[in-house]
C-alpha cells in the first residue's frame, strides 16, 4: 500500500512525492498542477481525435450566403431574414457527419433531454448552453450560422441542393410519417453530412438577428458582437413542412427548448495543425 503512482524522477532528492525530497512545497504543488493539467489536456485531446473519426473536412472556399426567394415561415411572416444574398468566405474547418443521436447526446452529457426516445434517433429537445457544452467536452464547437450553410449547400447555390431528390435525403412532414427517424437513415449530401435538412433543427454558435445579413463581414461571419435574446436554429425539422426544410431557413432559438422546436446539435472542429 506503500508503493507511489508515479515516479516522476530516479532521484529521490528530486521526487515530488517523497517527503525526502528537497523540492519546496509550493513547487511540489505547481508541479502536480503541471501533471494534472497534462493528463486533462491530453485526454481531451484524445476524446477529440477519436470524435473526429464521424467528422468531414469542409474545403476552404467562397458561396453566397441567404436567398432571393421568397418565403414564408410559421406565423406567415416573410423570410426577409435571408436577405441580402451576400458573398461569405470561409477557412477550411470539420463538421460531424451527423446530428447527435440520443445515445451519443447521453454519453457525453450523462443525460438525455429528448422527448420522443429511441437511442439511434437524434436528440430532439436540447439547450442550447447543453449544445455547448456537448461540444467542447469532445474538443469540439457549435458550427457558425456561415460554416453551417456552406456545409449544407455543399457547393449547390440552390436552396434545395437535392431537386427533385429531396426524399432521397431529408425529413419532412410529408415523408417521415410524423415521426423521427435514425441520424444514419438517409444518404449525404455532396460533402458527405447526414440530414443538415430536416430531421431535427441544429444550435449554431451565432446570436440572431433578423436583420444581421446586411451588416456581415465577408470573412469568417460569427454574427452580431452584442447579445442577443436568442442564437440561431438551422434546417428545419421532420414535423417541418418541406418548404421551411432548406438551406437559407434561419430561425431564432428558445434556449430552454420548447415543445414548439425539435433542437439537436451538430458540432464543428477549426483545423489546426493538430487536426
Amino acid at each position: 500500500m506503500n508503493k507511489r503512482i508515479y515516479n516522476v524522477s530516479l532521484n529521490p532528492s528530486l521526487d515530488i512525492f517523497t517527503s525526502k525530497s528537497k523540492i519546496s512545497p509550493m513547487k511540489k504543488l505547481h508541479a502536480i498542477i503541471a501533471i494534472l493539467l497534462s493528463i486533462l489536456v491530453t485526454a481531451t485531446f484524445a476524446q477529440a481525435k477519436n470524435s473526429g473519426k464521424e467528422m468531414v473536412k469542409i474545403p476552404k472556399g467562397c458561396f453566397h450566403m441567404g436567398t432571393k426567394e421568397v418565403h414564408s415561415y410559421f406565423d406567415h411572416e416573410l423570410n426577409d431574414r435571408e436577405r441580402p444574398v451576400h458573398k461569405v468566405c470561409l477557412d477550411s474547418f470539420y463538421i460531424d457527419k451527423y446530428e447527435a443521436s440520443q445515445k451519443q447526446l447521453k454519453k457525453i452529457l450523462g443525460r438525455n433531454p429528448s422527448k420522443l426516445f429511441n437511442d439511434d434517433w437524434p436528440a430532439d429537445h436540447v439547450r442550447f448552453q447543453d449544445a455547448v457544452t456537448y461540444c467542447s467536452l469532445q474538443g469540439k464547437r457549435l458550427p457558425t450560422e456561415a460554416e453551417w450553410e456552406y456545409a449544407a449547400r455543399a457547393g449547390s447555390r440552390e436552396q434545395n441542393p437535392f431537386g427533385k431528390n429531396l426524399n432521397d435525403y431529408v425529413w419532412h412532414a410529408t415523408n417521415s410519417v410524423r415521426t423521427p427517424h435514425p441520424v444514419k437513415s438517409k444518404k449525404p449530401n455532396a460533402w458527405g453530412t447526414h440530414n443538415m435538412l430536416g430531421s431535427v433543427w441544429e444550435w449554431v454558435s451565432d446570436w440572431y438577428s433578423p436583420s444581421y445579413y446586411k451588416n456581415s463581414p465577408k470573412n469568417n461571419p460569427k454574427g452580431p458582437k452584442d447579445r442577443r435574446s436568442h442564437h440561431v436554429i438551422r434546417g428545419g425539422s421532420w414535423a417541418d413542412d418541406a418548404s421551411l426544410v432548406r438551406t437559407g431557413s434561419r430561425h431564432p432559438g428558445m434556449a430552454d427548448a420548447t415543445e414548439s422546436f425539435l433542437v439537436g446539435v451538430r458540432c464543428a472542429q477549426s483545423l489546426t495543425k493538430k487536426n
